[in-house]
């Protein structure tokens, strides 16, 4: 172990190369410090490699496909409509390198920061062991991400089965498949596969999909997923076994008391990820669990030199907290301590890029239940305002939850493009902004928009 007098390798080391470590390096490294990045996979981690990126990218070609679909309807003429999923999968992988993701090691480099592949465990509070080699650091953020969480369901692991990872590559529809999982991932892929003709059996443990939300999404949802794709939509309820029959799978599920079995030709496992925490944590005094690792409001471990940010934490699985974590440990980690900046999380949006994009804010009904908090809320269904009726698009709503104060607590938007609605009632929840601020601003005809005035002015 180093002593106080120990000149170490490196100011920071970031253990992973995603949002969670890569933005406090470049930070960093931009102030003179002498930093680098351990990455034991593909630099630039899940987001732009396998997760939101690639995932988004097919979700926009199933959207314009939806689209040509119903053009008949707006006098659009459109002949021998059809698709080639080969040639959706090269315009994933473009998109993918159009973020610049394959010059992420020159990207570091332009920075200064040494990429170190291989895969680091703790020696001791301030050393890395990378590939037999050891590195030390004053500092150490761990941003390594997640692995998806398989259930020990009998016989999936002998008769196969796809995650995203798989998933987002291949070259070919499916024709009949089970999702295991109604949240996020679940959702987007059972919208991906049904769009592209795929007959789609999902199966969800909770009692509704995206079973975080408040109901009337977890509802909605499925109502699309069922009326409108011909989805089959199973809540509360489980998978049991799988048998390999040929070229098939056989999938046994429960409902309460009631076992069914479907035949499919794949199952895709979309129930959660696990924090990858396989570091010798132990060796660094750095506590954690099966939910991930330990850390303060200032984004600091159980080691005063080592943080974490990102999925490993386990609290929000989003880009764009690890982005914000790791801005924070890049600024805490050096700073005198009245100048450290504390987390905060009461106003996280979360977006599902299903159609209608499902986004939310600030707190759930069930939440503020759960805490004994009083509140009132509104709807305001998106069929009332204009946009709804130009474009013939009216399924969805605007959900504003607010406290007998009128102070905004919370919300749900279900609509075409509910992740950039978000955000104005975001900036309500995060500044403790009250109905009056929204009903007093003055809100585009025609625009999606128009939906959170109704709902806020529905409160007052």
């Amino acid at each position: 172990m180093p002593s106080r007098r120990h000149v170490y390798d490196y100011d920071l080391i970031s253990i992973g190369s995603g949002a969670g470590g890569g933005v406090a390096a470049h930070i960093l490294a931009r102030q003179g410090k002498k930093v680098a990045i351990v990455e034991d996979h593909v630099v630039g981690g899940e987001c732009p490699n396998f997760g939101c990126v690639p995932t988004k990218a097919l979700l926009h070609a199933a959207e314009l496909y939806r689209n040509a679909q119903k053009a008949k309807d707006f006098g659009i003429k459109v002949s021998a409509l059809n698709f080639n999923y080969a040639t959706i999968k090269k315009w994933k992988d473009q998109a993918v390198r159009n973020t610049g993701v394959e010059e992420g090691e020159r990207a570091y480099a332009a920075d200064g920061i040494a990429v170190i592949k291989g895969h680091a465990h703790f020696i001791s509070p301030h050393e890395l062991s990378v590939g037999g080699r050891r590195f030390t650091a004053k500092k150490f953020v761990v941003a390594t991400g997640t692995s998806q969480f398989v259930p020990p369901i009998e016989g999936l692991e002998d008769a196969g089965y796809l995650t995203y990872r798989e998933a987002i590559d291949l070259t070919k529809p499916l024709k009949k498949v089970l999702v295991i999982g109604g949240g996020s991932i679940g959702c987007e892929f059972t919208q991906l596969f049904a769009t592209f003709g795929a007959n789609v059996i999902q199966v969800e443990f909770a009692s509704r999909l995206l079973a975080r939300e408040d109901p009337e999404i977890g509802d909605l949802v499925q109502a699309v997923f069922e009326q409108l794709l011909g989805a089959e939509v199973h809540t509360d309820s489980e998978v049991v076994k799988v048998e390999k029959k040929a070229r098939k799978k056989i999938v046994h599920f429960r409902t309460g008391d009631k076992t069914s079995q479907v035949t499919v030709d794949e199952i895709m496992v979309a129930t959660g990820k696990v924090p990858r925490t396989d570091l010798g944590l132990e060796n660094a005094g750095v506590k954690y669990n099966r939910l991930g690792i330990k850390v303060d409001n200032y984004m600091q471990t159980t080691n005063k030199n080592i943080y974490a940010a990102g999925d490993v934490i386990g609290n929000f699985m989003f880009t764009h907290i690890a982005s914000y974590q790791s801005r924070l440990a890049a600024h805490n980690m050096f700073a005198p301590k009245n100048e450290r900046v504390k987390a905060s999380y009461h106003a996280v949006p979360r977006v599902v890029f299903i159609d209608p994009e499902v986004a939310a804010v600030g707190y759930s009904e069930d939440e503020l239940k759960a805490m004994n908090v009083k509140y009132k809320s509104a709807i305001a269904p998106v069929s009332i305002i204009g946009r709804s009726n130009v474009t013939d698009s009216d399924i969805g709503f605007v959900k504003i939850i607010a406290s007998p104060k009128d102070v905004v607590l919370g919300a749900s938007i279900v609509a075409p493009r509910a992740g950039e609605m978000i955000h104005e009632l975001g900036l309500a929840v995060q500044n403790h902004l009250k109905l009056k601020a929204i009903t007093d601003t003055i809100h585009a005809f025609p625009t999606w928009s128009e939906a959170i005035r109704v709902a806020a002015n529905k409160l007052q």
